[in-house]
């Protein structure tokens, strides 16, 4: 540990300190947090033979509350979550995107996703819990903002696309519904889709564990040749030097100065989606959106950058690319449960 602090102290022999670095793992600030939370111990989860969602869906509780706040500290933001006022209105849109999953998607829910929480001023759309038994990651559970799900499916991911950058004379489009079904409810079941995508990489062992003091993902196949760390891809220095500086939700970068470094380049890479390539856990969350929503379901995705109104550039979902062969494969195993 001495040496590897040492190469970065003085940058010397940067890829023997990457390689001591990679080994070692990331540090993993959330472990204790994990660790600590009543909700990651099955004792606290009673019914899950029910296959009523009702039973699984709950208002913000204590519990729930004090794990956002030590995952808020832990990232130094200063949101504190409280329950929402009229939680059945939004339990009935909930209910309407879990009961529209595909059979396959739907058994792995069932068995998977052991509850629901709702709330209001989280900090973000939705955070994500794990459960385990007896020392193992058997299932999870979501914690969602109702106050950021207010816009229909094509509305919300055209936002969540475009507030990466600044405002100006360009424009993302991106559609993922036909026009009948661009509903709130099907925004839902997408962002939950990417939210049990991160239940999922945990209790298939796809990822690092988020309960280890440190993750590495040398030598785990999902992430081969893609992802060194967490936060750090091969292709940084190569293809993609502009990865690193994207940051969704911040509106930092220019759209007009960097759309040409940013989307054609990414057909030419293993990520499906922009937001696949903000770091290594994402990569897998929207691998697994992206494969149940075009290839399992059939459904659309495309994205246009549009200029007074016109496009200039067209692409779809990388998922179903040579590049992600790999992939595919593994999520076709999941899927196959």
């Amino acid at each position: 540990m001495f040496l590897c602090r040492l190469f970065v102290l003085f940058i010397l022999i940067f890829e023997t300190f990457y390689s001591c670095k990679e080994e070692a793992g990331d540090p993993n600030p959330y472990a204790d947090v994990l660790s600590s939370t009543p909700l990651s111990k099955i004792e606290n989860y009673v019914g899950l033979e029910s296959r009523d969602w009702s039973s699984r869906i709950y208002n913000l509780d204590k519990q729930a509350l004090d794990y956002v706040n030590e995952l808020n500290r832990v990232d130094g933001f200063t949101e504190s979550p409280s329950p929402i006022k009229n939680i059945d209105t939004f339990k009935s849109i909930l209910l309407d995107s879990l009961s529209s999953q595909t059979l396959q998607v739907r058994s792995l829910l069932e068995n998977k996703l052991f509850r629901i929480y709702v709330c209001e001023n989280l900090g973000g759309s939705a955070v994500t819990g794990i459960v385990r038994k007896e020392g193992k990651s058997i299932g999870g559970f979501v914690i969602l903002d109702a106050n950021t799900l207010n816009r229909n499916a094509n509305d919300w991911i055209s936002y969540k696309e475009n507030s990466t950058f600044q405002k100006g004379n360009l424009r993302i489009r991106i559609r993922i519904e036909e026009e009948k079904q661009n509903t709130k409810a099907n925004a839902l079941r997408y962002i939950l889709l990417h939210e049990f995508g991160h239940i999922l990489s945990e209790t298939e062992n796809i990822g690092p564990s988020f309960f280890s003091a440190k993750r590495s993902y040398t030598n785990l196949e999902f992430y081969k040749e893609v992802w060194k760390s967490e936060k750090v891809s091969y292709l940084d220095d190569s293809l993609f030097t502009v990865r690193p500086r994207i940051r969704f939700y911040s509106g930092s970068l220019s759209l007009e100065d960097n759309w040409e470094k940013i989307y054609p380049v990414l057909l030419n890479t293993p990520f499906p989606t922009l937001y696949s390539a903000a770091n290594a856990d994402d990569f897998f969350a929207d691998s697994f959106v992206s494969y149940v929503h075009v290839v399992l379901e059939k459904k659309p995705w495309e994205l246009e950058i549009l200029k007074n109104d016109k496009p200039i550039f067209k692409m779809g979902n990388g998922i179903t690319t040579d590049s992600l062969e790999v992939q595919r494969k593994i999520l076709e195993k999941i899927l196959s449960q």
